[in-house]
């Protein structure tokens, strides 16, 4: 089993929950208009989220998932950049493929990410900025 991330805006996240897949590529673009999801390997969230989430004040979720479990539910994960997965198809947002889910919260400005050591193969990044 490996596992990737995506960071998430919150409604998009829950709206597409009802609707049972996730089709957004990345903060603002969808999967139609990119033709893949952006993900990130776990040790990878910090710079993702400093690089592109900086100014954004929406709520962020961390979406932990499942390369095999996507694999088998009929999606291609390729990773052309290394560390930086492409998701080819949208996201069951229900079953195996979501390992958790996982709020990223905000202090004085800096990003709390989430402990992901308790994931194999997950390192324990850095809360501070």
């Amino acid at each position: 089993m490996t596992l990737i991330a995506h960071v998430a805006i919150v409604d998009d996240w829950e709206s597409a929950r009802n609707l049972g897949e996730y089709e957004v590529s990345t903060r603002g673009v969808s999967l139609d208009e990119a033709g893949f999801i952006h993900a990130v390997v776990l040790d990878g969230v910090r710079g993702v989220l400093d690089e592109f989430y900086s100014d954004i004040r929406f709520a962020l979720l961390l979406v932990v998932l499942d390369t095999d479990a996507l694999t088998a539910a009929g999606l291609e994960v390729t990773e052309e950049t290394p560390g930086f997965p492409h998701i080819h198809g949208p996201i069951p947002t229900d079953g195996a493929a979501v390992v958790a889910e996982l709020p990223i919260e905000r202090v004085d400005g800096d990003f709390v990410i989430p402990d992901l050591s308790r994931f194999s193969g997950g390192a324990a990044p850095s809360t501070n900025a």
